[in-house]
């Protein structure tokens, strides 16, 4: 609930930044939050139950409950297998979020941001606001909306043209759509000014109907980013960007296993440091392990090391200095200065007998 908690406000800060900006209309700002819950899902869970193994086993150290785990004759790799047992679900649904649900989630979030980029200039008009047109050369503005009838009341429109600029003014207005699928906004009972800002020859006209043409946007694709394409296109075109996606999605999963593995050696407690020791080297072995990934995710993409190599590499290295540390935690006295020191040793002890 903590990480939740940082996230969401995060979350809530960039989007409601973004809508205080323009980019983004402040009515979908739920749903982008939402999305972007979703798409943090994956890495929320992995750092979870990596905090939620290193608490516990921490809290059994302080309690001397791995003392007494120890004493009874029981190794620490036999407290590997009920935690592999408890994760291999949690990766499941990791594997499943980071591969399926966190792209879906970023793919409607860049296609509710790019519709409403991509309005046109009537979707732009609010009551009591001057509203500037995409193409920067109209400025409107309506008093109040009709939504019944879709009818605006009074209505002003300024056009700058090249040499002289022209005002419409109306009582009433509406929206005209034409089949060939242009947009006109129609004037009705209103007067027309047109001339020079600062000039006395200004040319005022009466009309009964004006239309005046709104700009339209064309709606581009979405961007083809490799995280808002599905697992299933990414396998189909296997190129390197998309192989290095492929990586970091199952990566994840995979990750959160190793994670396991390693919060055994590191949730031991001397009763001399202190208790939030271990959670902060849990924090910079994260954030190293994460960015180790998208390290390898990189070169993956680039081409400098090969998917076959990349995808389970820093996985096994991971997993074999954590069950090194395992070993080294459960035999204390064998250390890698005493493994050469017993090397000497002997050595020196058999060329004594080769010479008598």
């Amino acid at each position: 609930m903590v990480l939740v908690t940082l996230v969401l406000t995060n979350l809530m800060i960039r989007v409601l930044g973004n809508a205080a900006g323009g980019t983004v209309n402040p009515k979908d700002a739920i749903v982008l939050i939402g999305l972007g819950m979703i798409n943090y899902l994956p890495i929320l869970l992995t750092a979870s139950i990596f905090v939620a193994v290193l608490m516990v086993l921490t809290r059994w150290y302080k309690d001397s409950e791995m003392v007494i785990w120890q004493t009874a004759g029981l190794s620490l790799f036999t407290i590997l297998k009920p935690l592999v047992s408890y994760t291999i679900p949690l990766s499941i649904v990791i594997g499943i979020l980071s591969t399926f649900v966190s792209p879906w989630a970023n793919e409607q979030s860049a296609t509710i941001k790019q519709r409403f980029q991509q309005r046109d200039d009537i979707s732009m008009l609010a009551p009591g606001q001057f509203k500037e047109s995409s193409g920067n050369n109209r400025v409107f503005f309506i008093e109040s909306m009709n939504l019944e009838s879709n009818t605006f009341q009074n209505i002003f429109v300024t056009d700058f043209g090249k040499d002289r600029q022209l005002v419409a003014v109306s009582k009433e207005g509406y929206i005209e759509n034409k089949p060939t699928g242009e947009k006109f906004l129609t004037l009705e009972a209103g007067r027309r000014y047109e001339g020079i800002p600062g000039n006395t020859d200004f040319r005022i006209t009466e009309f009964n109907r004006y239309t005046v043409k709104i700009d339209t946007k064309a709606i581009d694709p979405i961007i083809n980013s490799p995280t808002l394409i599905p697992i299933w296109d990414l396998i189909k075109d296997p190129n390197r960007i998309y192989l290095g996606e492929i990586l970091w999605r199952f990566g994840l999963p995979l990750m959160a296993l190793v994670f396991v593995i390693i919060a055994i050696p590191l949730s031991y407690i001397d009763p001399r440091r202190g208790r939030y020791t271990a959670l902060i080297m849990a924090v910079l072995i994260y954030f190293t392990y994460s960015n180790l990934l998208k390290l390898m995710q990189a070169w993956v993409g680039s081409g400098k090391i090969d998917f076959v190599i990349g995808s389970w590499i820093l996985h096994v290295i991971g997993a074999l200095l954590g069950l090194a540390f395992i070993f080294y935690r459960q035999n204390r006295s064998i250390t890698i200065y005493g493994l050469y020191k017993r090397f000497l040793n002997k050595r020196t002890s058999g060329g004594s007998s080769d010479v008598a």
